[in-house]
């Protein structure tokens, strides 16, 4: 799945944050999900139209895409190497796998579209996205990929882009309050994409110590006050977004909903016989 080329400062941010995230912060972990959710919107828009009749057979609409993209976000972070490339580009190759995990289960499907006919649908539905930068005309360079309208409101985008400037504005006052190895070791990792080799090596010290200082700068901004007051705005905004005031209505209170949303993640991740040990307390 093709990504879009994101801007310097969000790429370091978004190593920052899976960074965090990979060290087990649930929190850093909901922020580079919001962040991002432009991209899996974006990524969910160029996809769609080539694989309409199997989105469809599935019901999937692309704010079932967002939410499913917290997987892949949550699973990029978890695999993300700074050294082989940017964020964004592991996030794609993510809500690829979380695609076919969603709609096919690993497996191919028999589904029937508008008119009728009965299509077998590959294990991969991404397998033909590249019909998305086929050129409209000989004459032209303009591709199919290129005309569809991106789903998000100007403001919307006005909003995330104030978002990530702040959020990014902070991160670097955070690691201003670390010492100047361990904020020489983040930056080296995280926001120039070297190897813990190749950071040692700037800093003149071994890898072993390259990583403790990774580590201890990583520790340093998990209790940062200035990064941990976005874990609230993360619990009292997600419940709201994508809902209108009637459907929260008859959902009960924003508190109600983030703890039944968490419960539902938590259920997701389960291990299937943790799972199963509960049902039969």
């Amino acid at each position: 799945m093709e990504t879009e080329k994101q801007p310097a400062g969000q790429q370091a941010t978004n190593a920052a944050l899976a960074a965090l995230a990979k060290t087990g912060d649930s929190f850093a972990l909901g922020q580079l999900w919001e962040i991002n959710k432009g991209l899996l919107r974006s990524l969910f828009w160029k996809w769609y139209p080539a694989h309409k009749t199997l989105a469809d057979a599935h019901g999937l609409t692309a704010d079932d895409f967002e939410q499913e993209g917290f997987f892949a976000v949550q699973y990029a972070a978890e695999h993300y190497d700074p050294a082989r490339g940017s964020f964004a580009t592991a996030l794609g190759y993510a809500a690829q796998r979380q695609l076919r995990e969603t709609l096919c289960q690993g497996r191919a499907r028999r589904v029937v579209d508008e008119a009728g006919r009965e299509t077998v649908i590959s294990a991969n539905p991404l397998n033909h996205c590249a019909s998305l930068d086929v050129p409209l005309t000989d004459d032209t360079d303009t591709t199919l990929g290129g005309t569809i309208a991106d789903e998000s409101s100007g403001m919307e985008q006005a909003e995330e882009t104030i978002y990530r400037q702040q959020l990014h504005a902070d991160l670097d006052t955070a690691l201003d309050k670390l010492t100047d190895a361990e904020r020489a070791a983040i930056r080296a990792r995280f926001y120039e994409n070297k190897s813990i080799r190749e950071t040692g090596e700037q800093l003149g010290v071994t890898p072993s110590r390259a990583r403790t200082l990774e580590s201890n700068g990583l520790r340093k901004l998990r209790v940062n006050p200035r990064l941990m007051r976005y874990r609230e705005e993360y619990i009292s905004t997600h419940a709201w977004h994508g809902t209108g005031f009637a459907s929260w209505n008859h959902s009960g209170s924003v508190q109600e909903r983030t703890v039944e949303g968490l419960e539902r993640l938590f259920d997701r991740q389960k291990p299937p016989e943790t799972a199963k040990n509960e049902e039969v307390r």
